[in-house]
């Protein structure tokens, strides 16, 4: 074994240990560590090995760590947490612009947002090179949680991560969306139903869960006909008047800049509302968070007001941060 090696291998050991715990699988913790599966199953190895000790039950689907690995994830947390507090103590002591940002961002509004926060990135604060990832909310609690994003623009307060700030940028209501010209009524989402597919996003993704929770508490039964995992495909059907959706504006960004053609009107029933926030890593990365979050707020709004200007004001509102933020 070449001297330093282990130290390093042990490390990337490590990361991948915390990446299955968090992913539960290996081949999507792979996946976000940019490896193959059998790497990764390796480095998992090498550590039991190293160890003396299994980490993970491999009976069980998805992966359950053993006591050892609860132990051990605990530590393995605090360990990657100090080794990336020792790089960012690095940077600062170099007073060198930041090498690398690393953003997650909501999937609906990753096209409208990437420009605008790549230029604030370079010229802004002299950052050179810029990774850019799409996904849901969950798909952010993993990044962050495997420090493989370094601020988030999502859809969650995230409040399971530790040593994170929260950026306020927007508060959304939910709307109905209906095919463009549907003339039918919209004042009883039911009886809508029963004219029109009510398409969802699914269980699996927080808007989905969120609306179906909210209706499960209004008591309003709608069967499923359709469904899908991104707002466009949402979108799709019902701008070809096959159905109607519930979504906010920022949802209906990308498939109105496609084409897409439909109405929106205000929810028949107990409204609904979600906040957009920037979350960053605390003490990491100075002022840049709250530059990033007033820019993300900016170009929203301009996207809302130009794909959608007739819609009330009173459907989104920007958050401004409070004096203890």
């Amino acid at each position: 074994m070449k001297s330093g090696s282990f130290d390093f291998n042990l490390f990337r050991s490590i990361e991948v240990f915390v990446a299955i715990v968090e992913t539960r699988h290996v081949t999507q913790a792979a996946q976000m560590l940019g490896m193959t599966q059998s790497a990764a199953s390796q480095h998992l190895k090498n550590l039991e090995g190293a160890l003396g000790v299994s980490l993970i039950d491999r009976n069980l689907r998805p992966i359950e760590l053993t006591k050892a690995g609860i132990a051990l994830h605990r530590r393995a947390v605090a360990i990657l947490a100090e080794v990336e507090g020792l790089r960012t103590d690095a940077r600062r002591v170099n007073a060198a612009p930041l090498p690398l940002l690393r953003i997650a961002l909501l999937a609906s509004i990753a096209t409208t947002l990437a420009p605008a926060l790549s230029v604030l990135a370079r010229k802004g604060f002299g950052v050179p090179e810029l990774s850019l990832f799409a996904g849901l909310a969950t798909d952010h609690v993993a990044l962050l949680r495997a420090r493989r994003a370094d601020l988030a623009v999502t859809s969650g307060e995230l409040f399971e991560i530790e040593g994170l700030t929260r950026h306020p940028v927007m508060t959304e209501k939910f709307l109905l969306v209906t095919p463009k010209g549907f003339a039918g009524d919209v004042g009883d989402i039911v009886k809508l139903s029963k004219k029109l597919a009510f398409v969802r996003f699914s269980r699996e993704t927080p808007v989905g869960l969120r609306v179906d929770q909210h209706l499960s508490r209004l008591r309003i039964e709608i069967p499923r006909a359709m469904e899908g995992d991104r707002s466009s495909v949402v979108m799709a059907p019902v701008a070809a008047g096959m159905g109607f959706a519930i979504l906010t504006p920022t949802l209906l960004i990308d498939g109105l800049a496609e084409g897409m053609e439909i109405d929106v009107h205000p929810l028949p029933f107990t409204g609904l509302s979600r906040n957009i926030l920037l979350v960053a890593r605390e003490r990491e990365l100075g002022n840049l968070p709250e530059a990033f979050a007033a820019r993300t707020a900016e170009v929203l709004t301009h996207a809302i007001s130009t794909r959608l200007p007739s819609l009330p004001a009173d459907c989104y509102t920007v958050d401004r941060p409070s004096p203890h933020d």
